[in-house]
């Protein structure tokens, strides 16, 4: 914010101060807009056929197994459809202020310095946080580095109910949640020494969006007996279909911090 003299300038976001109460002339501020151009995937989920001669009137009589396994398939394939685009963001930062990825070593393993020094970056970039706290996307093995962290321990020690709930930890601004799909590289830093790279995303407020069609889910696709190749009428048919399309909206408002496994 900018403080005025006079009027307007109509250049800047910013207000105007006098010393006489006369309304100034107001010259409001036209933001700018950008159009993001992307094309659509369509993504196919691979199903499960089953042979039974029963007919089901209704999907809630599927067999629910098969219901929960496509569920978690539709799910995983978004996720790393995602994953995918948030983690090729252009704001990166390694452990132990490390200036580039081959630099890393065994010891150089993620802690709340790292993290604190990422959220500050996420700050001074004024990113917003998504519902008070930035969220952090980190694997088993990130958790387990956290937790001989003493800083990050004594948050975890006191129990709180999201502990219960999928989330890790709620500490320094940071909402820590883990995912056996967050991201790594294998055989890389040291100049490729190390076998895995973790990858721990930590995001703010609309720094990326995913566009859906289909009521914002994914498409539950039933084939009932009697379909193509089916004269018997025994096949059933189970599977799921989606469009989408992930991208990033702000780079500075989404970043990576790559740490030895």
């Amino acid at each position: 914010m900018t403080s005025q003299a006079g009027d307007f300038s109509g250049t800047l976001y910013g207000y105007v101060t006098n010393s006489t109460g006369v309304s100034p002339t107001w010259t409001p501020y036209e933001p700018s807009t950008a159009t993001v151009t992307a094309t659509v995937n369509f993504l196919f989920g691979v199903g499960h056929q089953w042979n039974e001669g029963l007919e089901y009137t209704s999907l809630a009589d599927l067999p629910k197994e098969l219901r929960v396994i496509n569920a978690q398939q539709a799910a995983e394939a978004v996720e790393t459809e995602v994953i995918a685009i948030i983690k090729a963001g252009t704001t990166v930062a390694y452990a132990n202020a490390k200036a580039s990825r081959g630099l890393l070593g065994p010891a150089d393993t993620i802690d709340m310095a790292d993290v604190m020094t990422q959220v500050t970056t996420l700050r001074n970039n004024d990113a917003k946080p998504i519902k008070s706290l930035y969220r952090a996307m980190v694997s088993a093995n990130v958790i387990e580095q956290l937790m001989k962290d003493e800083n990050f321990m004594e948050v975890v020690r006191s129990r709180k109910d999201y502990y219960f709930t999928g989330t890790i930890a709620e500490l320094f601004a940071v909402g820590f949640q883990f995912s056996s799909m967050a991201p790594k590289v294998t055989d890389s830093g040291s100049n490729n020494a190390l076998g895995n790279v973790e990858q721990t995303i930590i995001t703010g407020a609309n720094a990326y969006g995913v566009t859906k069609w289909m009521l914002d889910d994914y498409d539950l696709v039933y084939t009932p007996p009697g379909g193509w190749g089916d004269e018997w009428r025994n096949k059933h048919g189970l599977t799921w279909k989606m469009q989408h399309k992930p991208v990033i909206l702000n780079q500075n408002w989404i970043l990576r911090l790559e740490s030895a496994r």
